[in-house]
């Protein structure tokens, strides 16, 4: 087999346990696929200026401002424990397997067997939530910091994600906010996993926890 340089660092971006997101500080577990659509321009987004006696456009204008963004989260639905059903957004804000498998490993915390809904380590916002309307409620209730979502990016270097000599960095998803629950289900014979959407929308984002140059021109005073 041939030697591996211990220079490589990949530059391919890769998906899987390189790519993470968190909710309200925990990881997202049990999740088969995260759609993110960014924030596009307000309005028609851009505007042409081409007076009557001109060929083509002066000038394209753009609106210094942007609509919210929305990121779709379908996540698998787990057995319940204790005789308590699980809803996939009990687990929103959970620390489920994070002290020692945060991301699915084959640890105790991360077994839908040992899965529990309440206890001293547990206490999503959303556990227990009955439908959308108890979810709309809670998170009214809660604190920005509880609902925020962070996409944490892990480059591969030589000796593999935990031992890389690049540093992650980081996507932060601020005023997030659940607007929809695809909770119903079709269950046929061929079915084997039973997956469950949410619909979560947000404001605006950081990079690194670094602002869009939108706010200092804002702040700045005239």
């Amino acid at each position: 087999m041939a030697s591996v340089d211990p220079n490589f660092q990949s530059r391919v971006r890769v998906g899987g346990v390189f790519t993470i997101f968190t909710f309200g500080g925990f990881p997202i577990t049990f999740c088969q696929q995260v759609s993110h659509t960014s924030p596009q321009p307000v309005g028609g987004g851009m505007s042409a200026i081409q007076p009557m006696d001109e060929p083509y456009p002066i000038e394209i204008i753009t609106p210094a401002a942007a609509g919210p963004g929305q990121i779709v989260l379908n996540l698998f639905e787990l057995f319940g424990s204790g005789g308590t059903a699980s809803k996939v957004w009990d687990r929103l804000g959970l620390t489920l397997g994070a002290k020692n498998g945060p991301f699915g490993s084959e640890t105790p915390e991360n077994q839908s067997t040992n899965f529990k809904l309440t206890g001293p380590n547990n206490g999503g916002i959303f556990m227990g939530a009955v439908d959308i309307v108890d979810i709309f409620i809670r998170q009214a209730q809660a604190s920005p910091s509880k609902t925020a979502i962070t996409k944490i990016i892990r480059p591969l270097g030589a000796s593999g994600p935990a031992g890389s000599p690049i540093t992650p960095y980081t996507e932060e998803y601020h005023g997030c906010v659940i607007t929809g629950v695809q909770d119903g289900e079709q269950i046929a014979v061929g079915t084997m996993e039973v997956l469950k959407q949410l619909t979560i929308n947000y404001r605006y984002t950081t990079r690194n926890g670094n602002p869009s140059l939108a706010f200092a021109i804002r702040d700045n005073p005239l």
